[in-house]
Formats: structure tokens, C-alpha cells, sequence
């Protein structure tokens, strides 16, 4: 995606959607993250440069702790659970 985007310089983190920073309330990991990707502002030279930071996820992805985990931080926020007409699951395996 960020290729198509063509930002100056940018930086792709193999996590999940919306986890671009990492695991919630792993602060160490957010804080080097989020370091490393500043650091980039004044190392890549070449516009449109994209850089692959070598963090890992840990675990193979999975709707069900994907669910799992927005429906814990919107009760942490009280924020009420949204539902849709199409089961995201479902539509993703056509």
C-alpha cells in the first residue's frame, strides 16, 4: 500500500491493521517503534524510500483474537460494541 501512496520516506511494520505500532499497553515496543520511524526522517535520502522494520508479531493472525481484542479495548474506552450487515470473517475468505 504505501508504495502506491509514494510518501517521502516511510516505514512498514508487519503487524495487523491498526496495530501499526504494536501490542496495546507494550510500551517498550511502542516507544522503539515509534523511535526507529523518527530515526528514518533523517536517514533515508532517496524519495519514496520505504524501509521494512524487522519487528515481529509473535503469532499468526487470527479474526477470532482480532475480535477479541477490539471488543476489550472498546470496553476499556465504553465505547459500544459496532455490528455490521456482513460478516468480515466470511467476506474475506471469497
Amino acid at each position: 500500500m504505501m508504495k502506491l501512496v509514494k510518501p517521502p520516506r516511510a516505514v512498514f511494520v508487519d503487524f495487523p491493521l491498526g496495530r501499526q505500532c504494536g501490542k496495546a499497553n507494550d510500551v517498550p515496543l511502542q516507544m522503539n517503534i515509534l523511535k526507529d520511524a523518527l530515526q528514518t526522517l533523517t536517514t533515508l535520502q532517496t524519495p519514496g524510500q520505504l524501509l521494512d522494520l524487522p519487528y515481529e508479531w509473535g503469532e499468526p493472525f487470527s479474526w477470532a483474537s482480532f475480535e477479541r481484542d477490539v471488543m476489550d479495548m472498546l470496553s476499556e474506552e465504553g465505547q459500544p460494541l459496532q455490528t455490521y450487515p456482513v460478516d468480515i470473517q466470511e467476506s474475506t475468505r471469497k
